[in-house]
């Protein structure tokens, strides 16, 4: 019996492996009964946990374009939508527009802006975050800078 030469060999087993790769996983289907389970008796299902593969952090949430995030003591909201954030606080509850340029960093999404000639700044951060008065768990932290006056919140 005659043996291939060696790069025979290779082509086909990079050809078993380009073919592997191209291969696509099925897309599982939505759940859209979700609400109906959740009004059943008994334990909730568990939600579905993401296995980091080992060595490799978990990839954080990305910071989406339209957000709201509030801090309390002092009490203070910013609505953001793509360059605008909206700042609000008890004594300006309709807000006040300012336009803000986005910059990503290491999971991150800090804007800036100018606020009564201060410059703003908020930095959002993937994790979870309490409020400390409401037992709501928000998916990210934020932390506002108008001038020296830091404060913290959380956004989502």
């Amino acid at each position: 019996m005659m043996t291939p030469p060696k790069w025979q060999t290779m082509a086909v087993a990079c050809a078993f492996l380009a073919a592997g790769a191209c291969h696509r996983a099925a897309v599982p289907p939505v759940d859209d009964t979700a609400s109906d389970v959740a009004a059943l008796p008994g334990p909730a299902p568990a939600p579905a946990r993401s296995h980091p593969s080992p060595g490799r952090a978990p990839v954080p949430a990305p910071v989406p374009a339209k957000f709201k995030a509030t801090g309390t003591e002092p009490f203070w909201g910013a609505a953001v939508d793509g360059a605008t954030l909206v700042y609000t606080t008890p004594e300006f509850a309709n807000g006040i527009r300012i336009t803000v340029t986005r910059r990503d960093s290491a999971g991150s999404a800090e804007y800036a802006g100018t606020l009564d000639g201060k410059p703003l700044s908020l930095k959002v951060t993937p994790g979870p975050c309490s409020d400390g008065m409401s037992e709501r768990i928000y998916r990210f932290t934020a932390v506002r800078e108008i001038g020296p006056d830091i404060a913290r919140g959380c956004a989502d």
